[in-house]
């Protein structure tokens, strides 16, 4: 079963991609990315590492990048935020390169593989929204798909997700990638 992933943010250009195999089915690695998949798992010092080379990516093309955090939604992802400037078709074209050389396969392979946690004063907040809209939490949950399973309804998660992370955690980045 592949997660699926729901990038929330307030204002953002797509920077996703990745490279579809020459068979038409799974994902091949990147050139730039060889490095951190050729054994078929990514660990925490490799993903940090890719993320490092991204951020220099787009720092070295003149955009200026916050440093990543780690994100409370999953404890696993790191999160940023991008200054965008100058034409948004050169803007969007760098930071797409950037992610294509160093992120955009390695990123997932290493999130989806740990198991999620969601923050504990998120978690409650989250758990909160969700009873303040009729949703029967059980006080299990403990990331987005427990949520989603006790809600019947992403929808409403991200809803919740969002609202109370940015209430929560107002100085993190906008753009959080919510994987279920």
């Amino acid at each position: 079963m592949r997660a699926t992933t729901i990038l929330v943010a307030g204002i953002l250009s797509a920077v996703v991609g990745c490279a579809p195999a020459p068979d038409g089915g799974r994902d091949t690695a990147l050139p730039g990315q060889q490095w951190a998949l050729q054994d078929g798992k990514v660990t925490a010092a490799e993903y940090r590492t890719a993320m490092n080379r991204f951020v220099t990516c787009v720092r070295d093309a003149g955009y200026p990048v916050t440093d990543p955090v780690i994100s409370p939604t999953d404890n696993l992802t790191l999160i940023y935020d991008i200054t965008p400037n100058g034409d948004a078709d050169t803007y969007n074209k760098a930071v797409q390169t950037c992610n294509l050389d160093h992120l955009s396969l390695v990123e997932p392979t290493y999130v989806e593989a740990q198991p999620q946690l969601m923050a504990a004063p998120l978690r409650a907040a989250v758990a909160n929204c969700l009873a303040r809209q009729g949703v029967r939490v059980t006080s299990k949950e403990r990331n987005l798909a427990d949520f989603a399973a006790s809600a019947h309804s992403e929808t409403k998660v991200v809803d919740c997700v969002t609202s109370q992370r940015a209430r929560v955690y107002p100085a993190l980045p906008a753009a959080v990638p919510l994987r279920f």
